[in-house]
């Protein structure tokens, strides 16, 4: 009896001592394995990592790149500026609405052409460069030229501007709403043409006529020239009148 029990007791032993700790030895093999992984890189050289970041720094910049451009909305509303003409054509969802005239750029002055979108606007606003001169309903499409209204509404359909595009009181209103109910994203300014300038128109003298008498060819008015009065004494031609006649010897 004492033998079989020895014989229980020495399996049990063998049992619980075979599978159970054989699975602490894998453990600590699997630990020691993956602490070997992670030495290799730390015993490598420095170069390594620093390879493998800038390679994740170029990766997500590829990333961010790749990313697609938001797409700018159509177009709505369109003002073309025809400077040759001195007009403007605004264009509603491809039906053309106005034609208005306007004043470009003068002599020394210019209006700069291409295709523009608004970048900002506002109701009143006084130029800073040329004597805070109003600009009610201001569109501005490039730097600080604009597209705005002015008083000088005799000098529309010329140049008369310093730069900018001028439209009547009325015009520039209509247009400032047309804008605004639009958006700036959804309206396009092309500007084209040639600015013409007019030449000054040199005074002209009148030539004066003075009246004479006389008949044919003489009696026709001729023109008079003048002349350089001469500095001088005058000559006196006038005539004495001569003494009354008396008779040899007649008294006082």
């Amino acid at each position: 009896m004492r033998g079989c029990a020895v014989l229980c007791a020495a399996a049990a032993a063998f049992v619980l001592t075979g599978p159970l700790a054989a699975e602490p030895v894998a453990e600590k093999v699997e630990i020691i394995s993956a602490k070997k992984v992670e030495a290799v890189p730390a015993s490598a050289s420095k170069s390594q990592p620093v390879k493998a970041s800038a390679a994740g720094e170029k990766k997500v910049a590829a990333i961010a790149v790749a990313k697609p451009k938001p797409k700018s909305l159509p177009a709505t509303l369109r003002a073309s500026v025809n400077l040759s003409s001195q007009t403007m054509t605004v264009t509603e969802n491809g039906a053309v609405k106005h034609v208005w005239k306007i004043s470009s750029g003068r002599a020394g002055y210019y209006t700069p052409t291409g295709n523009y979108k608004p970048q900002w606007m506002t109701r009143m606003h006084y130029s800073r460069k040329y004597n805070n001169s109003p600009m009610p309903h201001s569109v501005f499409y490039h730097r600080g030229f604009a597209i705005h209204a002015t008083y000088y509404t005799g000098a529309l359909g010329r140049p008369a501007s310093h730069g900018c595009i001028r439209l009547s009181p009325a015009n520039a209103k209509k247009f400032y709403g047309l804008v605004s109910r639009h958006g700036k994203a959804r309206t396009r300014i092309s500007i084209h043409g040639k600015t013409p300038y007019y030449a000054v128109a040199k005074k002209k003298t009148k030539k004066t006529y003075a009246a004479s008498s006389g008949f044919g060819f003489w009696d026709s008015p001729q023109p008079t020239t003048s002349k350089k009065k001469r500095r001088g004494k005058k000559k006196d031609y006038s005539f004495y009148k001569p003494n009354a006649f008396r008779w040899p010897g007649s008294g006082d």
